[in-house]
């Protein structure tokens, strides 16, 4: 037997092997980082609904224990704006 046997071949399947198990790998960490990106985003949209929901939960049940009492008092904020811009004058005398 010879010697001289050449072994590019076997080197250059070796760096195919090498490399496509490099991007198979490759593509389950970015499918795994996109799962994790999209459990995070699901997870700040359901809390984000949550504290809307306890905010109004919370604003009826102030509303009710307070009573009708308090609705009367209270001023519709447009009132307020009117009286505010009916009362006040320019600064810039207008001609």
């Amino acid at each position: 037997m010879s010697g001289n046997r050449d072994y590019s071949c076997e080197i250059m399947s070796l760096i195919v092997l090498t490399v496509l198990s490099a991007l198979s790998h490759f593509w389950y960490i970015m499918i795994a980082i996109c799962i994790v990106i999209a459990l995070a985003g699901a997870a700040l949209l359901i809390s984000i609904l949550l504290i809307r929901l306890r905010r109004r939960l919370l604003a009826g049940l102030l509303d009710s224990a307070l009573g009708p009492a308090s609705s009367k008092n209270a001023r519709p904020r447009a009132d307020v704006s009117v009286n505010i811009s009916q009362g006040t004058r320019p600064s810039i005398p207008v001609a």
